[in-house]
């Protein structure tokens, strides 16, 4: 009667078994030499977690005064009550006082848009342009908007060439029918009293390829005819 044989283990699976030994004694000897430094790691990647949990869940926080302080003042800047609306009352928190505390906030980013608008209306120039710039514009009709007030500020400092980089940046932040052609006029405007007709050109141009359906698309076509004129003198 035949013995059954144990199965010879190959030379090669022996020195796999081998590797993989040597390799799980590595890692022990490695964890055990680096313990502390291994465990300091994980626990700081657990506070900066934690603290980043935390934060998001102070800055919801935040956001919900904001939005709170926001609608009682909002009905008194549409009202044309600008100068209440940006020192608030008693009772109720202003727009600069809303943007300086909240401004890190969307809510609070929204009231520094508001405050650099009521600042530009009442003719507090350089304050407009601070809110504009301190505003976090992003890539919507909003941001698009706060391009153009720094613009504005620019433009009513006599510093065209500044207004018309800022007036052809609101312009291509973000397409709009409703304010979009206005900022490419704007800018050629401030291009031509630069004394770039070259710029002014292209910007009237690219008007016209956009918007030359529009009621203005003539008058554009008489500034390109100008600005063609200037720029051949």
């Amino acid at each position: 009667m035949s013995m059954l044989k144990a199965p010879r283990t190959s030379r090669r699976h022996q020195l796999r078994e081998d590797q993989l030994a040597t390799a799980a004694a590595a890692s022990v000897g490695f964890f055990e030499e680096h313990r502390n430094q291994l465990i300091g790691v994980a626990v700081g990647l657990l506070v900066i977690i934690a603290g980043a949990f935390a934060y998001s869940l102070w800055q919801n926080s935040r956001d919900t005064e904001a939005a709170e302080m926001l609608g009682n003042i909002l009905t008194t800047f549409e009202q044309g009550q600008l100068a209440e609306a940006l020192d608030g009352t008693a009772d109720t928190p202003g727009l600069l006082e809303i943007a300086d505390r909240y401004g890190s906030t969307a809510t609070g980013n929204l009231a520094t848009f508001y405050a650099a608008d009521a600042l530009y209306q009442l003719g507090r120039f350089d304050e407009a342009l601070e809110y504009f710039e301190n505003h976090d514009a992003g890539g919507d009709i909003l941001g698009a908007s706060a391009l153009a007030g720094q613009a504005a500020v620019h433009e009513q400092r006599g510093d065209n060439a500044e207004a018309a980089q800022l007036f052809r940046r609101a312009a291509d932040a973000y397409d709009s029918p409703a304010t979009t052609p206005d900022y490419l006029m704007s800018a050629g405007r401030n291009y031509e009293a630069a004394g770039d007709a070259t710029e002014a050109e292209e910007v009237y141009q690219q008007f016209l390829d956009d918007y030359g359906d529009t009621p203005s698309a003539p008058l554009v076509e008489a500034l390109i005819a100008r600005a063609e004129a200037g720029g051949g003198n």
